[in-house]
Order: structure tokens, then sequence, then C-alpha cells
């Protein structure tokens, strides 16, 4: 039997395109730059390119001049292809859940390239299965992180900044909200009612080393837990545990402020605390403690909180779990302190608000997010019952906001740092990884630069019809709009800027305050147990459906009991 392949590729010279579109006989490729290429000296003394300028030449690596080069790495690839076909089908024990918030596509692409080239691997990159997650709220195209975090955490698309609650439930409606059947539950809360199922073995042995599972109820509940570097009442991390008609209600104070009732509205600190599913969570770590403090009251840091309810809400967590084994921490150093093989409960609160981004000089003084991810595994790690973690990485979202494309690609790269090590120190055998986005963002990266060039900086193979450089990377929104030469009302000139300024603004086509996120589909890695069932194309809320099949969990299927 005879097996076709047929290859298509679109594109301007395709089969496809209409002969008589064709550019006649020495007119311009548009595929190939319009204008002279920037290079050493060329540049006018009023910063504009000379007109004539010689080519920059492209040199690739000497390595990569050879084509056994390019086969070598191609086969590689495929003999790690080859091996998926051993599917680990195992239960998930355990499942460490992470979502970097606003990590688009692009995102990724520039970071390999911030971090060393265009060739390098974030950590996840490595995983064996990936694919793309459809991220639109049900009543907007382009998603913010409450309608996102209650499609990944709960199985159910949202409308737009609501958190916790189906589309049922308009933004404000608080006693829509407050109707337990338009409550959505997150995987945290199905962990918690079905108590997760644990591996029975039998007498043949997978060829992952472990032996398939039987359904098997534990008399305790797995542990649970989440990470971020935002604020822990913010819409991703708050998706596990809350329900509100507004994701901004993180206190009272902003209640009463969007015109809720907090008499018959919970505000988002409180059902940390004091919710069914807040109040069980094992590991809390992140930024926010104004949200739950007095407004008469100040931190560590001489910072003062938010609450009008006169609530201090840490010392009423430290009351609640007065039986345990419970700790609060403040400091880098006091969560070192923290022996997690002895912790039951761990709440870590250790900025006034978000953390601060990794490149400012303040987080020297606070944990990292790998410091915090290393202290939840220690504490959910320490026994058989199973864990479910959840890990946000915040603020690549906040660097993308403010066009500070420096910061949302550190942000991304520390992001894997913590991926990297919760991989290195679990087992893909009981342990499933998933990696993916909230939404994206609208930053582009283009043009035809030089191989090695500086992601950060101009584009070193061609400038606009105004004489002037470009950025390779760019916004379709936001402040980076804002700054333009006054005289002429152009271009602002980016060979006089400092590019390398973490908070530089890159350039935006339309101007707002914040850019805003982008509609388009955004990248889910996944390794360890059922890890395949990842891969495709698909609607976002899928993904918790999935995690409840592996880790038999939910009202769904269940990989322990489907034959």
């Amino acid at each position: 039997m005879y097996r076709i392949v047929i290859f298509l590729m679109l594109s301007s010279s395709s089969l496809f395109t209409n002969s008589a579109s064709l550019p006649s006989k020495g007119e311009y490729d548009s595929m190939h730059p319009q204008l002279p290429i920037i290079n050493d000296g060329i540049v006018n003394e009023n910063g504009r390119v000379k007109r004539g300028a010689l080519p920059l030449k492209f040199i690739a690596p000497e390595m990569e001049t050879h084509s056994e080069y390019w086969t070598n790495m191609a086969q590689n690839i495929l003999q790690l292809q080859l091996r998926k076909n051993h599917l680990n089908k195992n239960m998930a024990r355990n499942v460490i859940f992470f979502i970097g918030d606003g990590m688009s596509i692009a995102t990724v692409t520039a970071s390999r390239v911030y971090n060393g080239g265009e060739e390098q691997q974030l950590s996840f990159d490595k995983f064996p299965y990936s694919g793309l997650s459809k991220t639109y709220c049900a009543n907007t195209q382009v998603a913010d992180s409450a309608c996102s975090a209650t499609a990944y955490l709960g199985g159910v698309k949202a409308n737009y900044a609501t958190l916790g609650v189906t589309a049922s439930v308009a933004l404000n409606d608080c006693s829509a909200e407050n109707r337990t059947t338009n409550h959505v539950a997150s995987i945290a809360e199905w962990a918690q009612r079905n108590q997760m199922s644990t591996v029975i073995p039998n007498q043949s042995a997978s060829v992952w080393g472990i032996k398939p599972c039987k359904s098997l109820t534990l008399l305790q509940p797995p542990l649970k837990g989440f990470v971020t570097t935002t604020e822990v009442t913010n819409a991703s991390p708050a998706g596990l545990y809350s329900h509100s008609a507004n994701r901004n209600w993180e206190n009272d104070r902003q209640l009463i402020a969007d015109g809720g009732n907090p008499d018959t509205c919970t505000d988002i600190a409180r059902q940390l605390i004091h919710g069914k599913i807040g109040e069980k969570l094992n590991v809390i770590m992140g930024g926010g403690r104004r949200h739950f403090l007095p407004e008469w009251e100040t931190d560590i840091d001489g910072l003062p909180g938010t609450r009008g309810d006169g609530v201090n809400l840490i010392k009423q967590w430290k009351r609640h779990h007065r039986k345990h084994v419970a700790r609060y921490a403040e400091t880098r150093e006091e969560l070192q302190q923290v022996n997690g093989a002895t912790v039951d409960y761990l709440f870590g609160l250790f900025s006034n608000e978000h953390m601060p981004f990794h490149l400012e000089e303040e987080a020297a003084q606070k944990p990292t997010l790998t410091d915090m991810v290393s202290k939840a595994l220690d504490v959910l790690e320490k026994n058989d019952k199973g864990y479910l973690l959840f890990v946000e990485g915040g603020r690549i979202d906040h660097g993308h906001h403010k066009t500070q494309a420096a910061r949302a690609l550190d942000e991304t790269i520390e992001f894997s740092k913590a991926i990297e090590h919760a991989r290195l120190r679990t087992s893909e055998k009981d342990t499933l990884i998933i990696v993916s986005a909230d939404h994206s963002h609208t930053m582009a990266m283009a043009g035809y630069s030089s191989r090695g060039n500086d992601i950060l900086g101009i584009n070193n193979a061609q400038i606009g019809l105004d004489r002037l450089p470009y950025a390779t990377l760019s916004y379709a929104n936001g402040p980076g709009y804002e700054v333009h030469e006054e005289q002429t009302g152009g271009r602002r000139n980016l060979l006089k800027l400092n590019m390398h300024r973490q908070t530089f603004e890159f350039p935006s086509t339309i101007p707002l305050a914040e850019e805003t996120h982008g509609g388009d589909d955004v990248p889910v890695y996944a390794s360890g147990p059922w890890a395949h069932i990842f891969t495709g194309t698909y609607e976002q809320h899928y993904i918790p459906h999935a995690i409840g099949y592996a880790a038999c969990i939910g009202d769904g299927l269940h990989s322990c009991t489907d034959e």
C-alpha cells in the first residue's frame, strides 16, 4: 500500500499566488529589507542612517555552515519523538501546575534569545509534549487573568474579570455571586472532595517502573498549596479558592469602592483565610500583606494595610491553625528557617503589594520564585498522600503591561528556573507537571536581525521608511507610544536612548496607559503521567479536566477507572 504525504506551504511565492500579482522584473521583493542595512559608522550627525550604506554581512556560526550539524540535530529530535510511543499511563500522584502570566509564544522565543541565543532552550522547552490553548472568555475575545483562571483551574469559561463563577454571573453582580449554583469548583476543591486516589500495585510492572493503579480513597485529603510572585489575592491564585463577581474585590475597601456590599459579598482575602478551600491550603506564598491588615496598622516594612473592617486576617490565620504545626513568614530569612519536613501549614507574605521584579534591587532581600517552590515542596512532599501545587510567575504580565520587555523576559527566565527545580526534584513516574500561560500579550518580535543580535536592542538588519532604526521587540499598544520627537512629531530615535534600562518602555503603535493582553493561543507543555493528553489545540477549560483524569480527581473520567 502506498502512503502519500502532502506538504503544503503557503507563501507569497506559492502555487496559489495569482501570477498577475507577482512583481515584474526588477521590482522590489518585499520579503527582503527595503532600505539600507544598519552598520557601524553609517549614522549621520542627526542620528539618521546615511544613504547608500553598505549592507551588514550575516555570518552564521562556523559549525552551522555544515549540513551534518543540522542533520544530526534533526535525527536527535526524531529519536526523542519516537520515544513518545512509550506512554506513561501511571496515575499522577502529584500535580504541579505552572502558569506564566502573560507568557505568549513571542515571550518564550525572545526569552530564549535573552538567555543566551536563538538555539537555547528554556527548562520547559525540553518537556516531551506540548499543545495550544484557546484563551477567550465567555463574553470577550481577549481574556483577563480572572476568567482564564476560572477556565484552567475550574474547567468552566467565565465572563471577563469574574472569578470562580459561571458566565451566569455578570461583573459586580453580588447576589448572583452568592448563589452556590453559580460557583465553579477548582481542582483544589476536586482534590479535597475526592481526597485524591493513590496507587495499588498489581502483578505487572509498567514501562515506567510504577505499576498501574486502581482507585483508592485516602482517609485524609492530599496536601495543596500555591506560590505566586503577585499578591496572593490576585486573580490567578485566587482562582483556586475564591468565588467573586469582580476580581478587584481583594479587600473590603475595594469591594465598597466598586459598589459592592461587604455584608453580603465576601472579599477575596477573607475567602482565602476563612473559605472552605482557602482555610485548608497547606502552602500560601507570595505578596499582598496590605489586604490582610487594617488600614491603621503597618507591616514589617512600615507600609499600611488597606482593610476598613479592622480585621487582622494574619492573626486570624494563626489562631485558626494554633493546634497545627503552622508557620507564618515575612522575610527571606524567616522562610529559610522554616523546617518544611515538620510544618503542616505555611503562610508567607513577603511584600506589602506584589513581589518586586527580579531585576529590582529590593528583590535581593526577598525569596525568589525558586526559593518559594522549593520550600513549598518541602512541606507538600513529606508524606505519601500526594499533593497539588499551583505556581504563578505573575510579573511577566506586569512587565508587558508597562512595555518593559527587559523585565518581562527576565521574569520568564526566573519562571523557567523554578520549573527546572521542580522537575529535577520530582519523578516523571508519578508527578505530572504542566506549564502554560493564562493569556498572551501584544509584544511582537519582528525584522531580519542577524543571529545573536541583542534582543533588547535595535533591529540591525533594516530601518524604517523614515530612515530611523526600529526595535526588534515592539507592542501593538501601550505607554511606549508616548515619547516622540517633539519637533517633527516623528518616531523617537532609539539610537539616542538606553534601551537596556530595565524600565525602558519599548515602542508601541497605539498610545495607552497600559498595554493590553493579546488574544492569540498560548502554549501548554507537559511532562509526567498522562502528559500526552495535553497535545493538540484545545479550549483552555479542558486543562483541569485532563488533570482530573490523570490524577483521578473531580467528577469526570478518571485514568484509574477508565478501561
